[in-house]
């Protein structure tokens, strides 16, 4: 699992390589590109480059007292790879029960039972999204995950009876 530190030491590389053209904060094409990187702003938050609106945006916001908190950030916020908006939610479970997504959560969820607070939850939920295909939303407390499907949601979640994780689905009809 990668950490927010280390996905925001990547983006910076590839920034100094000339390869990351979306700001990182708003997620627009709005940065200044080629070998003239340094034109753009330099977040206040993090040391990487973001657009020159953004640039103004945190300083009014840290002059404020309230700036934008780093896990809000666009390039932090999971990129669904594919969705089931298409599928029925019995293929979306069919498709979740055969591949590894489900082992996947659930040793996510034996992780969250071990380790409620001295995890990094943001980093889980973003490597959730990239291990999981589909998945719309997963929370915490309580321990659930959503995919939208064409005819509603469905809604993993998750227990702990007699020393043993569970599982339920439940579909949620439109």
């Amino acid at each position: 699992m990668r950490t927010i530190q280390e996905r925001m030491a990547e983006i910076k590389a590839a920034q100094e390589a000339g390869t990351y053209t979306r700001c990182p904060r708003c997620g627009e094409h709005t940065m200044k590109l080629g070998d003239r990187l340094y034109t753009n702003a330099l977040s206040r938050s993090y040391d990487i480059m973001i657009c020159d609106l953004c640039g103004t945006d945190e300083a009014k916001m840290a002059f404020m007292g309230a700036p934008k908190p780093l896990a809000h950030w666009a390039c932090l916020q999971p990129q669904h790879q594919k969705d089931f908006k298409a599928l029925s939610a019995e293929q979306a479970i069919r498709q979740i029960e055969a591949g590894a997504q489900l082992d996947y959560l659930m040793e996510l969820y034996r992780l969250w039972l071990q380790y409620p607070v001295n995890t990094d939850w943001e980093a889980c939920r973003l490597d959730a999204h990239e291990h999981c295909p589909g998945l719309t939303t997963l929370w915490y407390e309580p321990f659930e995950a959503r995919y939208d499907v064409s005819d509603g949601t469905v809604v993993i979640r998750f227990r702990v009876k007699e020393n043993t994780p569970q599982y339920a689905i439940d579909i949620l009809k439109k």
